[in-house]
């Protein structure tokens, strides 16, 4: 759950680094293109995620499975990059680059604030915000939207790219990378 909770943070990351879009604008929506594993520890999780369009809504859902080998809590601290540029071959430049944070802070925060809702909608057993460490557990996530509307003021025009990086005693253990872009509702 882990690396979906690190997707939750990086998109969440992504849409609360941003500037704030003008209210005169068009409403934007995020398309999801792509996660990668960058560095994967199967040790601390298993995943199998997709990103798939559904065509009879136009919506970028996630859907696949999540299995947690271990109990996470403050003692795994999450860091989120975020860039963006105007043109997908641009050049990217770094929006926002977050504080270490724990995984219970990130839960009861980002996690809670944005997701949960929605998530536990898609995902039976989705983990609750305010229950830390997260315990082990094997996810199984059914074609879960993201929510456009509460991210609508941070959007603007462009492609992001988003890396996401789980870190214990100080050691890199899970990245992965989301790429990202903008388009109109």
């Amino acid at each position: 759950m882990i690396s979906k909770l690190l997707g939750i943070c990086l998109i969440c990351g992504l849409l609360a680094g941003t500037s704030h879009a003008d209210d005169e604008k068009k409403k934007l929506k995020i398309v999801l293109d792509k996660l990668e594993k960058i560095n994967d520890a199967e040790h601390i999780l298993k995943t199998d995620l997709k990103f798939e369009k559904d065509e009879a809504d136009d919506q970028v859902k996630v859907s696949g499975v999540v299995e947690q080998m271990l109990d996470l809590g403050d003692e795994h601290k999450i860091i989120i990059d975020i860039s963006h540029s105007a043109d997908k071959e641009g050049e990217y430049k770094t929006l926002l680059k977050t504080k270490e944070k724990g995984v219970c802070e990130v839960m009861q925060n980002q996690y809670k604030n944005y997701f949960y809702d929605s998530l536990k909608n898609h995902c039976s057993n989705a983990p609750d915000p305010d229950k830390c460490p997260v315990a082990m557990e094997k996810y199984v996530i059914d074609k879960y939207p993201l929510d456009n509307s509460k991210f609508q003021k941070y959007l603007r025009p462009g492609f992001y790219h988003v890396l996401g990086t789980l870190y214990h005693d100080d050691k890199e253990v899970l990245q992965y990378r989301i790429e990202a872009h903008t388009e109109e509702e």
